[in-house]
């Protein structure tokens, strides 16, 4: 972050238009995850974190206006800063908007994550099973070649 100082026009302005891209974000990263589209997944996190860097710095420039580091400032803090500024004021009802998406969007994400996890896992075991199932059996031999089936019942045979 730089040492200049912060114009709440531009400041929140610019923070403002950042969400609006993470969000963007956010909606490409749900649509992959709903097309199970995993090939994109990892480009669009490390999109995903350097977008959060830049808010989270965008952010930091305003609390340290607000001379409120490391906390979340109040509604009233804000309105009675923004009071002289209603282009900022704007941004800032906007900002408050856009960053509630945000939240919900990526609520939803993680439950798709979480879903897609699951579902993996289940497959996975469902595979792990059957190939225990098939070498318990005798299917494969301690070779791992398959073993002539000399068991059970002849086709046909009651």
């Amino acid at each position: 972050m730089n040492n200049t100082v912060f114009d709440p026009n531009i400041g929140i302005a610019n923070e403002r238009d950042a969400i609006r891209v993470f969000i963007d974000v956010l909606r490409r990263e749900q649509h992959a995850l709903q097309q199970a589209d995993v090939s994109v997944l990892l480009p669009l996190a490390a999109e995903k974190a350097s977008h959060a860097q830049q808010l989270a710095e965008l952010t930091q420039a305003r609390e340290h206006w607000l001379v409120v580091p490391a906390s979340f400032e109040d509604q009233d803090t804000m309105e009675r800063r923004l009071a002289d500024h209603p282009a900022a004021a704007m941004a800032w009802q906007e900002l408050l908007q856009l960053t509630k998406t945000a939240h919900q969007i990526n609520e939803i994400n993680g439950i798709l994550v979480n879903q897609r996890l699951r579902y993996n896992q289940q497959r996975l075991c469902a595979l792990q099973a059957a190939a225990r199932g098939l070498h318990d059996s005798g299917l494969y031999g301690s070779n791992g070649q398959p073993q002539i089936f000399s068991g059970g019942r002849r086709l046909g045979e009651i």
